[in-house]
């Protein structure tokens, strides 16, 4: 699903002492099939973005159109624009609310019109696809889960309702590096065979640069750089400015170079990055 943003801008708190410009003349397009990191500092509006492709902030000034629904017309059709475009938070575990896993994870497709037995099955399908085991965990409490498991969970919610678009704020928030791989190539599964397009928010410009064909930077409000992560991560200019970081592989290139060793290659994973250096040094 195509959402296309022009000239979009968001003010807090307008025409008061506390008035603060969040967005400021944003125009870009998230293609069908594209993974898109939105980055950028704390404070940059990543996150104020993010919230208007559901219209959890309603347009105030400017476009944006998710397929073909008008998100600043007069009249918008949320059930199924929230249908269409599954929105996890930070820290999605906290999202959880119901006594039980198959409540939970029911919520959604329920209140988007499915009947009981479809969301039943809608149920059962979403928890399989983020790996748990429906007959397991669909009578426990989401709170008798493992941390691991309740963000599996609060995946499951989102998918239930087989969203076209799946935005994620900082998805791996507080898990340990092994959980950070599982949830990320989770997500990519699920791009392939549920959701044909992902946007991820993230501080961790690794995730970024493995897991994203396309990046949005923004800087107090502003979009700084439409590009992919191979031309973000060759822009010194841009990344010390927004004091983002480099991803590893980065910068193990760049120590290598500095000791004579250069790798020609834009690898931006360690596969990648491992595959180039055994080769540069066969050759």
């Amino acid at each position: 699903m195509r959402i296309e943003v022009k000239e979009l801008g968001f003010v807090y708190s307008p025409k008061s002492p506390f008035e603060k410009v969040a967005l400021d003349d944003i125009t870009f397009t998230v293609n069908e099939g594209d993974t898109l990191g939105i980055v950028g500092s704390t404070g940059s509006g990543k996150s104020t973005l993010c919230r208007h492709f559901n219209a959890l902030i309603r347009v105030q000034r400017g476009e944006i159109t998710v397929g073909e629904i008008r998100l600043h017309a007069k009249k918008v059709d949320l059930k199924t624009l929230r249908k269409n475009v599954g929105m996890l938070f930070q820290f999605p575990e906290y999202q959880l609310f119901a006594d039980t896993v198959k409540k939970d994870v029911e919520f959604g497709p329920l209140n988007f019109g499915f009947s009981a037995e479809e969301a039943d099955a809608a149920a059962r399908e979403a928890l399989e696809l983020v790996g748990l085991d429906f007959d397991e965990v669909a009578s426990k409490s989401p709170f008798e889960l493992s941390g691991g498991q309740m963000r599996r969970a609060a995946i499951a919610g989102v998918l239930a309702s087989r969203p076209s678009v799946l935005v994620l704020d900082e998805p791996t928030a507080g898990l340990d590096p092994r959980g950070k791989r599982e949830i990320l190539e989770l997500v990519t599964a699920l791009k392939a065979g549920v959701t044909g397009t992902v946007i991820i928010i993230s501080h961790n410009m690794d995730e970024i640069a493995e897991f994203c064909n396309r990046v949005v930077v923004l800087e107090n409000g502003k979009l700084l750089a439409d590009t992919t992560p191979d031309e973000l991560f060759n822009r010194s200019d841009i990344v010390e400015r927004t004091e983002l970081d480099y991803p590893h592989t980065v910068k193990i290139k760049r120590l290598l170079a500095e000791k004579g060793v250069f790798i020609d290659s834009s690898a931006l994973n360690a596969d990648e990055l491992s595959a180039a250096i055994a080769g540069r040094f066969k050759a």
